[in-house]
């Protein structure tokens, strides 16, 4: 069965770099000084290309030779063939450098907020050239769509400790610990103190926060379990905003994370907790495979740098 000469081609491409010199020099030896080669060794090449292509490439010419049409057809694709390569390899080199290419970043919607923003200013000032995709999702959508390749950064909310669930596919980084506060309204009786112990919420109305599950809402539940109580809950706001309204309109109290507050409603008191404050775990999150990358470095860099800012550590 007679050979597939294209694929021939496309693959020896020390051939065509060969026969290019040769046709562009106009001579076996000048080809082989250029290349490093041994005259007997650049004969042998060209020959080996006449052989898969079926067509003669040199000709003599008195004492030296004469490119034929199909040389010289040959030595304009190896150009642009070469040309191509050797942009692809630019472009790769930029890619791994992390000058160019393409990221996810996605988070839930208070980090959105307070974190996100200065860390992508930061990674646009390093990374000019480098598309930043932002979106908004709770880690119950982002981690999903992290390991399914649809996202390359989740910032995430989640405990210290992972037990009886597989996370080796994920690497993570902590980025902040984000405390809660108690929201009070402004005319309550505790609003003159400085902190408040919740011990002293457990008979009043409680607003909750529809939009803040999993860990955020457990740290909540676990805050008040250990100071005796489980709260009753009034009224549940939608977004933390809303939370707010809702506190300010004297329906309840609140306890919302500091990332979370944004502003303070002017009916509105936020007081620390008492004692052992309840605080989420901000992390971000990339699959192992791609947290190598430079652009993924950057991005977790730029979080990482945020993250300090915000939480005022040095």
């Amino acid at each position: 069965m007679k050979r597939d000469c294209t694929v021939d081609l496309v693959l020896d491409l020390r051939r065509l770099r060969v026969l290019r010199a040769v046709v562009r020099t106009g001579s076996v030896r000048a080809a082989a000084e250029q290349l490093g080669y041994t005259p007997s060794a650049i004969s042998q090449h060209v020959t080996a290309l006449e052989r898969e292509t079926g067509a003669t490439l040199l000709e003599r010419a008195g004492r030296g030779i004469r490119p034929t049409d199909a040389a010289r057809l040959l030595a304009d694709v190896a150009d642009d063939v070469l040309n191509r390569l050797a942009d692809a390899e630019a472009a790769l080199t930029a890619l791994r450098a992390g000058r160019t290419g393409r990221v996810h970043l996605t988070s839930f919607p208070s980090a959105g907020a307070a974190l996100v923003p200065p860390a992508v200013a930061a990674f646009r000032r390093s990374h000019p050239d480098v598309e930043l995709v932002l979106g908004v999702a709770e880690p119950d959508e982002a981690l999903p769509a992290l390991r399914a390749g649809e996202v390359d950064v989740a910032v995430v909310v989640e405990p210290y400790a992972f037990p009886g669930r597989p996370y080796d596919d994920l690497a993570r980084e902590h980025l902040l610990d984000d405390p809660y506060a108690v929201l009070l309204p402004a005319d309550h009786r505790l609003a003159a103190d400085a902190d408040v112990d919740l011990a002293e919420l457990a008979n009043l109305d409680w607003v909750g926060t529809a939009s803040a599950p999993g860990h955020c809402q457990q740290a909540v539940t676990d805050a008040c379990r250990a100071a005796g109580f489980t709260p009753s809950y009034a009224v549940e706001a939608d977004e933390y905003p809303a939370t707010q309204g809702f506190v300010a309109a004297g329906l309840g109290v609140a306890l919302v994370p500091r990332m979370a507050l944004g502003f303070t409603h002017e009916r509105v008191v936020v007081r620390a907790v008492r004692g052992t404050q309840p605080v989420r775990h901000v992390y971000a999150a990339v699959r192992s495979a791609r947290a190598g990358e430079a652009v993924v470095v950057g991005v977790l860099t730029a979080l990482r740098e945020a993250a300090r800012e915000l939480s005022g550590a040095p």
